[in-house]
């Protein structure tokens, strides 16, 4: 009988817990339903700011003339016959730098001289004597006789004009090529190098025989990759240094960022890679903005292109990728609102929007599956957020 009081106290006891457990939920959830904000524990939010990610885009390329003028030994225009200037000299625009033998151009020119002169003498001796007509008396045969010869005059006149255009064209070419074979300096600058042993038997076409450079006027060469190609443009402002200055920095700005490969050369498959790309290189020049100092043409330089680029940055927690799609959180009169937003470059700690969002817009910075678009949600704000480090 003990044992029997006891099972039915242990059952009793157990159905008085369900009793209890039906009696609280009908508490819970009886009478009129009321929704509770979204007050995930944490949920914070931040205020939005424009700024810049600090990263940048990393190099190389060599130190050359902006400004510079090569003379190559030009074959067609005959024997060397004197290089005008030495090393070191300073030259002037229209300096002259290498005379060629001009024995022949000499010749030449002064055939053509003559060639026109006795056409000249023609027309002269034309236009002074003409051409005489012997009379009969009989009016109407004279006159015949003079309208006919009128217009041989007026034609050979015309024929000889047009033979004298022809020996000044044969003159002024022929001048042409005698003041080519003295060649002069189109840049202002400091002649580098001087080569006087050249030679017709050598077939290389760009023996140099003089080389100016402006040393005034640097720039920097490099070549791009295809992948930083995508990220360069021109006017973006960089930061110049040399290993041979370690502690100097340069300012200048990309001036020129060509769409071609070097050379003209083809993107090639790589083998093993599946049928990608290539290790194409793009020529780019960037035009130095500060002082020139201790940079020598020939240096080689690390170019650091900085990004000044202002944008929306959040927190790169704050970005909910959905497929091809990015999305962020943001709260509107106390409501979350989901916003689908376009992403620029990122670093670490923020993400660049580059459209969807505006500044002051409040977006949470910590978004989880509890947030619903269009319900209340509780955030706390961040006391610290990008503007204070990315501006």
């Amino acid at each position: 009988m003990f044992k029997t009081k006891k099972s039915k106290i242990i059952l009793f006891s157990s159905l008085g817990v369900v009793a209890l457990a039906l009696v609280g939920g009908g508490l819970l959830f009886g009478g009129k339903k009321t929704e509770a904000p979204v007050a995930a524990e944490g949920l914070m939010y931040t205020t939005v700011k424009e700024g810049s990610i600090a990263s940048s885009t990393l190099l190389s390329g060599t130190v050359a003339a902006a400004d510079e003028q090569y003379v190559y030994y030009d074959i067609s225009k005959g024997d060397l016959n004197a290089v005008l200037v030495a090393q070191g000299d300073q030259v002037q625009v229209g300096t002259p730098l290498v005379q060629y033998d001009t024995a022949e151009l000499q010749a030449a020119y002064d055939t053509a001289v003559r060639a026109r002169d006795k056409v000249g003498r023609q027309i002269e001796d034309l236009r002074v004597n003409g051409q005489s007509v012997d009379l009969t008396g009989d009016a109407t045969v004279d006159g015949k006789a003079t309208s006919a010869a009128q217009r041989t005059v007026d034609m050979q006149m015309q024929d000889l004009n047009d033979a004298y255009a022809d020996a000044q064209a044969a003159v002024d070419k022929a001048q042409a090529a005698f003041d080519e074979a003295t060649v002069t300096s189109n840049v202002a600058g400091t002649v580098v190098e001087v080569n006087k042993s050249v030679s017709k038997s050598n077939t290389s076409t760009n023996q140099t025989v003089v080389h100016i450079v402006n040393q005034g006027s640097l720039q920097v060469t490099g070549e791009l990759s295809e992948y930083d190609l995508a990220n360069i443009s021109a006017d973006q402002e960089v930061n110049i240094t040399s290993k041979v200055y370690p502690d100097k920095v340069w300012t200048g700005k990309i001036s020129y960022v060509s769409n071609y490969p070097e050379n003209g050369q083809a993107a090639t498959a790589l083998p093993g890679s599946g049928g990608g790309a290539s290790n194409s290189k793009y020529p780019f020049k960037v035009a130095i903005t500060s002082e020139i100092g201790e940079l020598k043409q020939g240096f080689s330089v690390n170019i650091e292109v900085v990004n000044n680029s202002k944008n929306i940055l959040v927190p790169v927690t704050a970005v909910v990728p959905e497929g091809d799609k990015n999305f962020v959180w943001t709260i509107v009169d106390g409501k979350a609102q989901k916003v689908e937003v376009t992403l620029g470059s990122s670093d670490a700690m923020y993400q660049e929007v580059t459209g969807g969002l505006k500044a002051d817009d409040h977006v949470i910075s910590n978004p989880n599956d509890s947030l619903q678009d269009g319900k209340e949600v509780e955030a706390h704000e961040e006391t610290t957020h990008q503007a204070d480090q990315h501006q």
